[in-house]
């Protein structure tokens, strides 16, 4: 029996290292874990510092490009010719062929252009003439209209007059009789 018990314990002390030694990689989880977290909130912090550090460097070189803004106003009425000059020689300036089909192209664009508008200015024009005619016609027709109302009117009040007048007249000769 003692044999039995020497495995037992052998077998116990093997489980107990096995649980201790799970319980070890454990703590050593937590801790890698612990640190990482660690390790990321300094790296957001140290993030946010570099952030305001660089907002803070921008602003100071705002300040210095507004100071020397206003250093080289003051020269720069002395130097903006020698400064144009300068930019000037930094155009690339056309060669002769280059210039003389650029050109072509805008007197060709232009001419187009024009005929375009020449065209609508023609259509316009008649289409203007045209509306000013039909509404003289119009005009025309409703005083024609007019004048036969008003001529249908006097020959109304002249046939009603002499009917008043030739049925006085039978009155009166009625009367007379």
């Amino acid at each position: 029996m003692p044999k039995n018990n020497k495995k037992k314990q052998s077998n116990g002390k093997k489980k107990v290292e096995k649980v201790n030694n799970s319980l070890e990689e454990l703590k050593e989880k937590e801790l890698e874990a612990e640190t990482e977290e660690v390790v990321d909130a300094e790296k957001e912090t140290a993030n946010k510092e570099e952030k305001k550090a660089s907002k803070s460097q921008k602003k100071e070189k705002k300040n210095k490009a507004i100071e020397k803004n206003a250093k080289k106003d003051k020269s720069n009425k002395k130097s903006w010719f020698k400064d144009f000059k300068a930019e000037l020689k930094k155009v690339t300036w056309p060669k002769g062929k280059e210039l003389f089909t650029n050109t072509v192209v805008v007197i060709a664009v232009v001419l187009i252009v024009s005929v375009f508008i020449l065209i609508l200015d023609f259509a316009f024009e008649f289409l203007n003439k045209f509306e000013v005619e039909q509404v003289k016609k119009v005009q025309n027709s409703i005083s024609v209209e007019a004048e036969n109302t008003t001529n249908v009117n006097e020959t109304v009040e002249n046939e009603e007059n002499t009917v008043s007048n030739e049925t006085g007249n039978v009155i009166e000769n009625s009367a007379e009789q």
